[in-house]
């Protein structure tokens, strides 16, 4: 709804935006693309090998923010004007991506 706020939001815990700034503009496209894609009976190869590197991505930015670094940040979506905390759905949102992403891949 707002990249702006997003990218504010999601700098604070995402590892890849945090090396690029380019990023926080470029991923709320990827996330879109990849989500139309998956309702495609044949989704190309591309999309869920890019599904699958987001997904693991996720997890680690996620995990390393809330559970190693114990940050309390909420969660980036819907613009960054949320007030879901960011944790363990989060956490299980790219894991799901990237369990697709493999079912995808392996069938």
């Amino acid at each position: 709804m707002d990249i702006e706020a997003f990218g504010k939001s999601y700098k604070k815990y995402d590892l890849i935006s945090s090396q690029f700034d380019s990023w926080i503009y470029i991923y709320p496209f990827f996330e879109l693309i990849i989500g139309i894609s998956f309702l495609n009976s044949s989704p190309p190869s591309l999309i869920i090998f890019i599904a699958l590197v987001l997904g693991i991505s996720g997890m680690i930015s996620v995990f390393k923010a809330v559970y190693l670094d114990k940050l309390k940040l909420n969660c980036a979506c819907i613009g960054g004007y949320a007030k879901t905390p960011l944790g363990i759905i989060s956490f299980i949102e790219n894991l799901l991506m990237a369990i697709m992403s493999v079912l995808i891949l392996i069938k």
